[in-house]
């Protein structure tokens, strides 16, 4: 496949930092390259289809025939035998354009393969990043529930000494109930996204993902432009690259329909021997036969407007799909540029929410401020953290699906991401 050159000279860039020792994510797709079901069966699906091309190709290669016949008279007769070896060779024009759209079949299979094999490494990294996100749901409701229940214990102090009502006490013991019970529905979305990784790989999951490293930021990803993306999808994009093959098969369909009215010859020589108890015969035959249709009812014809029916009808199908792709290249890239002014924006979101948590912590302390000002702030604190982690990972999972879209993801960018995590 044809690389924007720029592109490639930063894919490049990004492996050679990779490390040398295959990380996380690169274990978990050999686990699920040997454990899929579905990617194994579209192995063996691959495999079967490959063998159409040797079987168009014996359509044009030569035949060998071999005969023999031993005969063992029971009374006193003599035996006798005889034994005839030929080679054909066919002469078919309809053979050769079969042989064409075989080739192009079995190019069509293998792209959709590849197609397959890279919504496998999608379907790892993003399992892997679902966890990731409930993870870190996890320990931030965590760290949340013990900040509030240290403000439970602070405010039943300042209600036993009267400086606290009841009324404030009741709210921070419904903070951390809600709390509680948000806690039971994160630790369930953890348990089914592991289960969903465990489904992909049929194996155990380690107790801990690392997740991005605290290094990892938007420029450690290529902030290429859309017309670049478009370049390399349409030299690339496998429903493109298929339907290509596909359009190439379709026409040499027709030429092998279009033909099949031709007459059909075939060369061949034999030789033969025979002997018996009064006669021995050896002969050597070179034949040239020639047949066809004279008539076939219109049937040929009627063959032949279908297979260029169906070929104009994949050139059309094509156009769609070049259309479609290139409408998923502007939304994944429109989503990536979007991911970085949302990272922009969480960053100053989250440095302003702890500034007005510390303000407001110490206007808490000097009583000028409700408890419940301090939890909602203590929220927001939280709340940021954890969009601008998420915002982090999406960046990446929207970079992973405009690469998959122009159809350059492959397993290089797992071990670029096994290099990103801690």
């Amino acid at each position: 496949m044809a690389y924007s050159p720029r592109l490639v000279a930063f894919f490049v860039t990004l492996i050679a930092t990779s490390g040398a020792q295959a990380g996380q994510l690169q274990d978990l797709y050999q686990q699920a390259q040997a454990n899929d079901a579905s990617y194994l069966a579209a192995q063996h699906s691959l495999n079967a289809k490959l063998q159409i091309i040797p079987q168009a190709e014996s359509a044009v290669m030569p035949q060998v025939s071999a005969n023999f016949n031993q005969s063992l008279p029971l009374d006193a007769r003599a035996d006798s035998h005889n034994y005839s070896v030929q080679i054909v060779l066919p002469l078919r024009l309809d053979a050769y354009y079969g042989m064409k759209v075989a080739q192009q079949s079995a190019a069509s299979a293998r792209s959709n393969f590849e197609k397959s094999e890279q919504s496998l490494i999608f379907s790892v990294i993003e399992r892997y990043f679902a966890v990731l996100k409930q993870q870190r749901q996890l320990a931030s409701s965590q760290a949340e529930l013990k900040a509030i229940q240290q403000r439970l214990k602070q405010t039943q102090q300042l209600v036993d000494v009267g400086l606290a009502s009841n009324i404030q006490l009741q709210d921070v013991q419904a903070n951390v109930q809600q709390l509680q019970v948000a806690l039971l529905q994160t630790q369930q979305n953890l348990n089914l996204a592991r289960t969903d990784v465990e489904n992909l790989t049929n194996q155990p999951l380690t107790e801990h993902l690392d997740s991005l490293s605290a290094d990892f930021g938007p420029q450690l990803i290529p902030n290429e432009s859309l017309q670049a993306w478009f370049q390399l999808a349409n030299a690339n994009n496998l429903d493109i690259v298929s339907n290509g093959f596909s359009t190439q098969q379709a026409y040499h369909n027709y030429q092998a329909k279009d033909v099949g009215l031709y007459p059909k010859a075939s060369i061949s020589l034999a030789q033969a021997y025979s002997r018996s108890a009064t006669l021995n015969t050896d002969t050597t035959t070179l034949s040239i036969a020639v047949s066809g249709t004279l008539y076939d009812g219109g049937l040929n014809k009627a063959q032949t407007m279908e297979a260029q029916e169906n070929w104009h009808a994949s050139q059309q199908q094509g156009a769609a799909i070049q259309r479609s792709a290139l409408q998923q290249v502007r939304r994944w890239h429109q989503s990536l540029e979007t991911n970085r002014h949302q990272i922009q924006a969480y960053t100053l979101l989250l440095a302003s929410v702890q500034s007005s948590l510390s303000g407001k912590t110490k206007e808490y302390e000097l009583g000028l401020r409700d408890i419940s000002d301090l939890l909602d702030a203590e929220k927001l604190v939280f709340a940021a953290q954890r969009n601008l982690a998420n915002a982090h990972l999406d960046l990446v999972l929207n970079q992973l699906r405009l690469k998959q879209v122009s159809g350059v993801l492959s397993s290089d960018d797992l071990a670029q991401l096994d290099n990103w995590l801690n």
